[in-house]
């Protein structure tokens, strides 16, 4: 989880390597080039030429590299942290989940563009242990970076694009609210997932010595009095929860108009209310009170939404911003270069919606 301004650095663009000055944090496996190359060929299963392994260090959780093949093909390794580091409870098995979110999305939603799951495998034995995958390479830049570059209007159609993509993902039932994969939080009520989920972090902050800027008692109270809310959901919905402008690509599509190209990092998907992915697509805004944001107007074009949000509907992504900005302050501890002034940046964040939240 991150943000531009808030994390280590900015994520690179495909195939740009970060800048000198990144950091990097404890849970990015440390590997050589030659060891990535072994596991790609290894995962493709044919004799294959690896004519460069270049990481790609902007990301804060795992270890991401472009591998680039002879014969012009190109391929993304990724490898999840390695053992015995610092994790919340919820980051347990996140390939495992990533690989689970990518492989329905490309067979259910085809028309919305992720990576294809080449190989995952848990391989204990390889490279410090843990498990890894090989995905297709999605072409374009993302949009952090062509919000320096690109005219206002493009970048409203590639969100506008994202809109329209969210609303066929969210038609993706899953048998029961919460994470996917083993010993994750789940079960029959959104609400009690939603609280399940917040008291597990509160409990990784003080595992972690994350320093919170409201009480950990005081926020649990917040959130649990607006909570009723969430009865509303009664249909579990695959979402992304991290759309921030870091995961998302675009490139100029044959009009030399800029469009969506790719969503990246599913690795943090989850069951749930759709309206969760309102938050992460506008992470410092509020999508909610914009009637006209291209993306709200790209999912209500392709939803067939024909109605404003509701009072109750915007009473429930104000509870999932407190709940996303929860998360960027409690990861502190297990992330690199995060200095004071972006942890001062963090926690007025969360202590701002959770006055939302509470009608402040």
């Amino acid at each position: 989880m991150r943000g531009p301004g808030l994390a280590d650095c900015p994520r690179p663009g495909p195939g740009q390597p970060c800048v000198e000055e990144c950091v990097r944090s404890e849970t990015q496996r440390e590997m050589s080039p030659g060891e990535v190359a072994d596991l790609v060929c290894r995962a493709l299963g044919t004799p294959q030429r690896v004519l460069a392994a270049t990481e790609l260090r902007g990301g804060g959780f795992a270890a991401v590299w472009r591998v680039d093949l002879d014969g012009g093909r190109t391929v993304v390794f990724k490898a999840a942290p390695p053992p015995g580091v610092r994790l919340l409870s919820y980051e347990t098995g996140l390939l495992a989940v990533e690989s689970h979110y990518f492989q329905r999305v490309r067979r259910e939603a085809p028309g919305v563009p992720v990576p294809e799951v080449l190989h995952y495998e848990i391989d204990p034995d390889q490279s410090g242990g843990g498990d890894w995958m090989v995905m297709t390479f999605l072409p374009g830049t993302v949009l952090y970076e062509l919000q320096q570059t690109a005219p206002p209007q493009e970048l409203a159609r590639v969100r506008r694009d994202l809109g329209a993509a969210l609303a066929r993902l969210h038609t993706l039932e899953g048998p029961e609210f919460g994470y996917p994969g083993e010993g994750r939080r789940r079960g029959g009520s959104w609400r009690a997932v939603f609280l399940g989920i917040v008291a597990d972090l509160l409990e990784d902050a003080d595992r972690l010595g994350s320093v919170l800027p409201v009480p950990a008692d005081e926020i649990l109270r917040v959130l649990d009095r607006a909570a009723p809310v969430l009865d509303e959901v009664r249909s579990p919905r695959l979402v992304h929860f991290d759309l921030w402008d870091g995961n998302i690509l675009a490139r100029q599509g044959s009009s030399s108009v800029l469009r969506l190209s790719g969503l990246v990092d599913g690795e943090r998907c989850l069951y749930g209310d759709p309206l969760v992915d309102f938050v992460s697509s506008d992470l410092f805004g509020a999508l909610e009170t914009q009637p006209e944001h291209p993306v709200l107007t790209g999912y209500a074009e392709t939803a067939g939404w024909t109605e404003p949000l509701t009072e109750a509907a915007r009473a429930r992504i104000r509870l999932y911003r407190a709940w996303l900005y929860l998360v960027m302050n409690v990861e502190i501890p297990t992330r690199a270069g995060i200095d004071a002034e972006q942890q001062r940046q963090r926690a007025e964040l969360l202590t701002g919606a959770l006055a939302a939240v509470a009608g402040r």
